[in-house]
């Protein structure tokens, strides 16, 4: 999992800094080059958006003519998909096939938070890894056998401790970490 957001992390951003220091590099490609160029720079917009997931989208660009697939999960990143990519320098018209996920929209309505987009998949992994680390670095927890999952910035704690003690100070190490809005102390009290 860390290797996929390591990976993901480096092409965004050797994308964007390419994308930053040639902005200007459109006008000079042309023909196919241009359109896989400009394919390249909105699939990193979305990968960069937090509110798209850039798995669920396919980008195609065909004379200047973007052509978007696949699903989101609201109206709202339906729209959004669609004038990042009319943002770009070089893009001259937008074909919006994405087909809007109902189930995903009506969970988000009432307040369902079993399904991320990648956005909050790799905050939710940032944030587990920060507790996780917390955890091994303090010398009273013992961090390598608590079991830390975080979904929608609600960590969960779960595994076995010695002491009563550990288990309120693993809570308020997870509290204190950044993002985290609540903690579900799952630990057990097993002093064998």
């Amino acid at each position: 999992m860390k290797q996929l957001i390591a990976t993901a992390s480096l092409i965004a951003l050797s994308t964007l800094a390419s994308g930053i220091a040639y902005a200007d590099q459109s006008k000079s490609f042309e023909g196919a080059a241009k359109d896989a160029w400009l394919t390249g720079r909105i699939e990193s917009m979305y990968l960069l958006n937090e509110h798209l997931n850039p798995f669920e989208i396919s980008t195609s660009v065909e004379s200047g003519t973007v052509y978007l697939a696949g699903t989101v999960d609201s109206d709202i990143d339906k729209d959004l998909a669609a004038a990042l990519a009319k943002n770009i320098d070089g893009v001259m018209k937008v074909e919006n096939a994405l087909m809007v996920d109902a189930s995903a929209d009506a969970a988000a309505e009432s307040g369902d938070h079993t399904r991320r987009d990648f956005g909050t998949w790799v905050d939710d992994a940032t944030t587990t890894a920060a507790v996780k680390s917390r955890l091994v670095g303090n010398s009273n927890t013992k961090g390598l056998q608590i079991d830390v999952d975080t979904n929608h910035d609600v960590v969960t704690l779960s595994g076995r401790v010695k002491t009563e003690e550990e288990k309120a100070l693993a809570e308020e190490i997870a509290l204190l970490a950044k993002d985290v809005e609540e903690v579900h102390n799952n630990l057990v009290v097993d002093p064998s």
